[in-house]
């Protein structure tokens, strides 16, 4: 088995050496973070983003001042409370705790959210660019060196069927 997976690998190094030694094949990179950091509209959304944070951190702080306060006026007044007035208020206690939980978990899903709705655009603007640039100047890869990922490509042939055959494999 582990033969069989080593001379796979042999045979997609060479078919991948030999592709890439072929002439005609033009590589560029490009850091697209740079990139979406230079571009203006990626400034206007990080600004709708602060101003979404900046509310949603200003409904939280008054959340939590007001557990504070309540939390206080109860550990002053606990000593001279019934049980029954005790267990009430630290059930109600409990319950801000909850909400303020909750609005947390639900802030952070809306907060990620919402900068997808504003950030994806941008960067299909920018995608579709570095696309239009790849053809335009005969580009047949275009390697991103923020992430390390492939941005474009060209069509090609799957060896992977040649590969499996010429390997005997199902």
């Amino acid at each position: 088995m582990k033969r069989i997976l080593f001379l796979a690998l042999m045979a997609v190094t060479i078919s991948t050496s030999s592709l890439l030694a072929q002439k005609g094949n033009k590589f560029g990179h490009i850091n697209s973070a740079e990139l979406l950091g230079l571009m203006p509209e990626r400034k206007v959304a990080a600004a709708k983003m602060d101003s979404i944070t900046k509310d949603v951190q200003k409904q939280l702080e008054e959340m939590m001042n007001e557990y504070r306060t309540k939390q206080e006026k109860y550990s002053a007044e606990a000593g001279k409370m019934s049980e029954l007035l005790k267990k009430d208020k630290e059930e109600e206690l409990g319950n801000l705790a909850n909400r303020i939980q909750n609005f947390q978990q639900q802030a952070q899903a809306t907060l990620e959210e919402e900068e997808q709705i504003l950030i994806n655009p941008i960067i299909e603007m920018a995608k579709k660019a570095i696309e239009e640039v790849a053809k335009e100047n005969g580009y047949t890869y275009i390697f991103d060196t923020s992430v390390g990922a492939v941005l474009y490509w060209e069509e090609s042939d799957n060896v992977l069927g040649l590969v499996k055959k010429k390997l005997k494999l199902p």
